[in-house]
C-alpha cells in the first residue's frame, strides 16, 4: 500500500498507485494465459492424490523415526503427521496453480514494477 508522505500531493500518490495496479493486472493476465496441463481428469486426480498421500506418508515416517530415536512417542508422530498433511495440501494447491511458487514471489519482490523502487514507501522500506 502506498505510504502517505507529508507534503506529497495526492495526484502523485494516485499515479504511483495506478502504475502499480497496472503492473499487477499485467502479471495476473500473464498468469491466466499460461497453458494448463493437458492431463485428463483421471490422470490429474491420480497425480494430486499421490502427491498428497506421499507427503502424509513421508511425514508419518519421519515422525515414527524421530519417536524411535528420541523416545518421544507418540508426540513426534503426531507433529510430523500434521506437517505432512499441511505439506500435502500445499503441494495440491501448487499443482492446481492456486498458490504461487516461492521463487515466483521472490522474483516479484526483487523486480519492482514501474514507479516502484528504493524510497517509494513500499514493503521493503523499514520505518524508523
Amino acid at each position: 500500500m502506498t505510504e502517505k508522505r507529508p507534503g506529497e500531493p495526492i495526484d502523485e500518490r494516485l499515479e504511483r498507485l495506478e502504475e502499480r495496479l497496472k503492473a499487477h493486472q499485467k502479471a495476473e493476465r500473464a498468469r491466466a494465459e499460461r497453458p494448463r496441463s493437458s492431463s485428463t481428469g483421471y490422470a490429474l486426480a491420480v497425480r494430486l492424490g499421490s502427491e498428497f498421500i506421499a507427503a502424509v506418508l513421508v511425514g508419518a515416517g519421519i515422525g515414527w523415526s524421530f519417536d524411535r530415536f528420541a523416545g518421544t512417542a507418540p508426540f513426534g508422530m503426531i507433529v510430523f503427521l500434521l506437517l505432512g498433511f499441511a505439506a500435502g495440501v500445499l503441494n495440491v494447491l501448487r499443482a492446481q496453480g492456486v498458490v504461487a511458487e516461492a521463487g515466483d514471489q521472490l522474483r516479484q519482490r526483487r523486480d519492482p514494477g514501474p514507479g516502484e523502487g528504493p524510497g517509494d514507501g513500499g514493503p521493503d522500506q523499514r520505518a524508523g
